[in-house]
């Protein structure tokens, strides 16, 4: 079980003045001509707020790429029919030399051009195997930590909740999965949709968390849907691959004028430092009326380990603690000193879950205890489904006030860089989104 993903950079640093990233500008000036995939984001302004945000900012990119064509003097034989669109993130993916790659950097309307960068998921902190007989009756420990099961005693299941999933892929034939996925699609490392995709998970580190999120017995949120990205396959995928997959979970069906979408994306992704890439397609997700939430890493001990993108100020940083609130010698620590596009010194994580030999599903009908901030993730993109069933209206800001207001604390008073705000408490976070919905005129 590979547990808490994370995104390896390959030489990949933040894009240089010339918004041409260092390692394609120092292959460009020795005039190499090789193709290779990069990332084209642009400067799009984008002041639309809800779903209304996906067509515009859809109209604008397809503007955009026309252009592409009449600048053709510039890209010298760069095809842009090649380009595959990632709206999220303002970008698109195409296939250039570190020499035309310099040269589409040059265009007034492009903002940085870097390299389709890797994406792997580390090694497992710990996992295993059980049959699917042996581990059925298991006690869910990390449910009553939570106080899941009061939550739903009070009639919150994530009843109508959306959940966006991206990972390794899902075994949508898992007792504790069946009529749970509501919708799938796979993604290539140039971001471009696999046509007749079956569900499948490549590892089995997408079915343990989807398994969290809505399982039967074993998960937070029981009644509420994932909606399945595969964007690691065999562990590994691409920024694009990513890209394509938040994408896909907040619109499923590519129309902005229906309402089909997450609610909540969960994601264990997460590169060691602060990365400037991941701030437009979280800030547009967010933009978007959808609650980002991450695994902070598995970086730990050592302070000042988060990952990218759950170190972002705005997103939802996840941390791991065992049964007993101790936090995982594995999770990561804050805080977080943010010096690029964003200033600051932020305390991270925001929250913590159980993360630490934690039963959940597996391929194939069988079941695996875990560990990973990936896992305690999970825990928490649940949560928030039960929070949403009964307060809909609820924005990022609310979740995160709410999640604080009720945790408990593990640490020093107050919010703190091993804990965040402490362990989670659904009872009582479920029982205050329901307060101030009857509040609302």
């Amino acid at each position: 079980m590979m547990l808490g993903a994370a995104l390896t950079l390959g030489g990949l640093s933040q894009a240089d003045a010339g918004r041409l990233s260092p390692t394609l500008l120092a292959r460009a000036q020795k005039g190499d001509q090789t193709k290779v995939g990069v990332i084209v984001r642009f400067n799009l302004p984008n002041d639309e707020r809800g779903r209304a945000q996906f067509k515009n900012l859809r109209a604008q990119l397809n503007t955009i790429v026309a252009q592409l064509g009449s600048a053709a003097g510039i890209l010298g034989s760069a095809n842009v029919k090649q380009a595959t669109n990632l709206w999220l993130d303002q970008s698109i993916f195409l296939p250039l030399s570190p020499v035309e790659a310099r040269r589409m950097a040059q265009l007034p309307f492009v903002s940085d051009v870097f390299e389709n960068f890797k994406v792997q998921i580390p090694k497992p902190q710990r996992a295993v195997a059980l049959s699917a007989a042996a581990a059925a009756p298991g006690e869910a420990w990390h449910l009553a930590k939570i106080g899941a099961p009061q939550a739903w005693a009070a009639g919150f299941k994530g009843q109508g909740v959306r959940i966006g999933h991206l990972d390794s892929g899902i075994d949508a034939s898992h007792p504790q999965l069946n009529g749970k996925v509501a919708a799938f699609a796979e993604f290539n490392g140039e971001g471009e949709r696999v046509n007749g995709a079956a569900t499948r998970d490549t590892t089995n580190h997408g079915t343990h968390t989807a398994g969290l999120l809505v399982g039967d017995t074993v998960g937070v949120a029981p009644s509420a849907k994932v909606i399945s990205a595969l964007v690691l396959p065999n562990n590994e995928g691409t920024f694009a691959q990513v890209i394509a997959g938040m994408q896909y979970v907040l619109d499923p069906d590519n129309n902005a004028d229906t309402d089909d979408g997450a609610d909540i994306v969960n994601m264990s992704l997460g590169i060691p430092g602060t990365f400037d890439e991941f701030i437009v397609p979280v800030q547009n997700m967010i933009k978007a009326g959808v609650v980002p939430m991450f695994a902070i890493g598995n970086f730990g001990p050592t302070s000042a380990s988060t990952g990218s993108p759950g170190n972002l100020p705005d997103a939802i940083g996840v941390g791991a603690v065992d049964r007993n609130g101790q936090v995982a010698s594995f999770s990561s620590r804050g805080p977080v000193n943010w010096n690029s596009t964003i200033k600051g010194v932020f305390v991270k994580p925001d929250i913590a879950a159980p993360g630490v030999d934690v039963i959940a599903a597996a391929p194939e009908k069988g079941y695996a205890f875990s560990s990973g901030t990936s896992i305690a993730a999970a825990h928490v993109s649940g949560l928030v489904a039960l929070m949403l069933e009964k307060n809909p209206d609820l924005d990022l800001a609310g979740v995160k006030r709410l999640l604080a207001a009720t945790a408990q604390d593990l640490g020093p008073k107050g919010a703190d860089p091993i804990f965040g705000a402490g362990r989670v408490n659904a009872a009582a976070a479920v029982a205050r989104a329901a307060e101030e919905a009857g509040k609302r005129p």
